[in-house]
């Protein structure tokens, strides 16, 4: 009632939340007896430590139900994360609503590219993907169960789509080290065509695994922020734990290595915008497909395009890696092509920041453009 006697310049069009499932399970993963499950920094579930989700046919049901009730498009799907089965199957009944949605949702890093493609399909135009970190090493203290080449690959399958990416890049993670900001740095030079992560500086939450277990990520002492005592009096700040906490630990040593990456970032977001605010506005890294041969154009700030034409088998194995492939992958699949000559080729492509390599794997980063129109 209240929307409906706006005038008409001030009317708007609200996003209306939508849960699918309860809880996370990511956490609710089993691990070995004794290990604290889910991701390091996260405390969404201390209200309710359960895992539930509703059956498809009545997430669509809700959805149609609610979008013609309050008469708008948009939904944002507040879950922790999407459950992996029921989703797939949300999307593909989405389709037959015959309505042109506009959603949001969280997902993890590791969504399949065909999963991705329904959701686009259905309506997705927004995502909050687990990425968190750039580097293998970080990820495996943050505990997300991912590796960089899954991070930039589903970065890349966005771009691709045309799913507009808010995901986030942890900084100061407390017992992060020097080879983890080294290892993130050097990612980012291949992340360049794709839109930018948004920098969050770590806070510890109360109840996450890394409040539960300070000690293994170097927190000495934990302790309210003295910022409450302007909202709070004094023995209330004494006697509540806040969500968010202060620590002491190894605060001077995180801000002090990763202000190179903070400012690598601050300048990718600079030449993405600039790329992507002229008047041709196409993926920064594009190929077409000529069935025989394949160009790749690379597009590069405040500096002229550079063309690449792949034919053969060159073409063959850079499609092949549009999903990331181990090095025997690759090989078995090309068995008339010596490996050494796979290996040359693959060496090439990453030196020109068209393929990312990690360890034995390999990621194609062009976009197909024909998928932009």
């Amino acid at each position: 009632m209240l929307l409906k006697s706006f005038n008409s310049e001030n009317s708007f069009f609200p996003i209306l939340p939508l849960e699918t499932s309860r809880g996370c399970w990511w956490q609710k993963t089993p691990r070995h007896e004794g290990h604290i499950t889910g991701c390091a920094f996260c405390n969404l579930n201390l209200q309710w430590q359960g895992y539930r989700h509703k059956d498809p046919a009545r997430v669509v049901a809700e959805m149609d139900h609610l979008t013609g009730r309050h008469q708008t498009l948009s939904v944002s799907l507040v879950d922790n994360v999407l459950p992996r089965k029921p989703a797939r199957e949300v999307f593909k009944k989405i389709g037959t609503l015959q309505k042109d949605l506009h959603l949001f949702a969280e997902i993890r890093a590791n969504t399949p590219a065909a999963d991705l493609a329904s959701m686009r399909a259905a309506g997705v135009e927004e995502l909050q993907i687990g990425i968190e970190a750039l580097s293998t090493s970080l990820l495996k203290k943050l505990k997300k169960g991912t590796s960089a080449i899954q991070n930039l690959e589903i970065m890349r399958n966005c771009e691709a789509l045309g799913i507009v990416n808010r995901s986030n890049l942890i900084l100061h993670f407390p017992g992060s080290d020097e080879m983890d900001v080294a290892e993130t740095l050097h990612n980012l030079d291949f992340t360049l065509p794709y839109r930018p992560l948004q920098t969050v500086k770590f806070w510890l939450g109360l109840g996450s695994p890394v409040w539960q277990n300070p000690k293994a990520y170097g927190i000495r002492a934990i302790y309210n922020h003295p910022h409450w005592s302007h909202l709070f009096p004094a023995g209330i700040c004494r006697s509540l734990k806040f969500m968010i906490l202060a620590y002491r630990g190894d605060l001077g040593y995180q801000k002090k290595i990763w202000r190179p990456v903070q400012k690598k970032v601050e300048l990718w977001q600079k030449s993405y915008d600039e790329l992507q605010h002229e008047a041709l506005k196409a993926p920064i890294l594009s190929y077409r497909d000529g069935r025989e041969f394949l160009f790749i154009t690379q597009r590069r700030h405040r500096a002229d395009s550079i063309k690449h034409r792949l034919v053969g088998t060159s073409r063959k194995i850079y499609l092949f890696c549009g999903q990331h492939r181990s090095f025997k992958q690759i090989c078995r699949q090309f068995p008339a092509f010596a490996e050494d000559k796979i290996a040359g080729f693959l060496n090439m492509m990453v030196t020109k920041k068209l393929m990312f390599q990690e360890k034995d794997k390999y990621l194609s980063l062009a976009v197909p453009l024909l998928r932009q129109r």
